[in-house]
């Protein structure tokens, strides 16, 4: 269902992406990510950080692609051309992750973009609607490592 859905996410008000966002958030905490792989498929993790501004504890679901003891996201927003905001909130204070109903800190490593083509290829194999993402929009797509701490 997300996969069609994904392709129309960027035309969605803010407020209703975010609204979608929270309510995948409760349904994953409720159901320890099994709801997140009903709704996207396979490869949902809960990122836990702190409001950049806000101070509030923000959860953000999100796609990811492991590789070696490491998770890699992507900053997409859907393909959205502005990069949302749980990117910037990674570097206030240490996130946290839940996978697999697991919960742990992670060190963050944004991986440069002479890099960038592996992970791309990786994230495309667990959804391929990221393809779709980066020819949308006109920015590039930050891709991030989360290292268990």
């Amino acid at each position: 269902m997300w996969r069609i859905l994904g392709k129309v996410a960027h035309l969605w008000p803010n407020k209703f992406y975010k609204l979608i966002s929270k309510i995948h958030s409760k349904l994953i905490k409720f159901n320890h990510t099994k709801a997140g792989e009903i709704i996207i498929g396979d490869h949902i993790l809960l990122l836990e950080t702190v409001g950049n501004k806000s101070k509030k504890i923000r959860k953000t679901p999100l796609t990811y692609a492991k590789h070696e003891d490491s998770y890699i996201v992507a900053a997409s927003f859907s393909g959205n051309d502005n990069t949302p905001n749980w990117y910037f909130n990674l570097f206030t204070s240490p996130p946290y992750i839940t996978v697999d109903n697991c919960r742990f800190k992670v060190f963050v490593e944004e991986i440069k973009k002479d890099k960038t083509e592996f992970y791309w290829a990786l994230l495309d194999q667990v959804y391929p609607t990221f393809k779709t993402y980066r020819e949308r929009t006109g920015r590039d797509i930050p891709l991030v490592k989360f290292i268990k701490a």
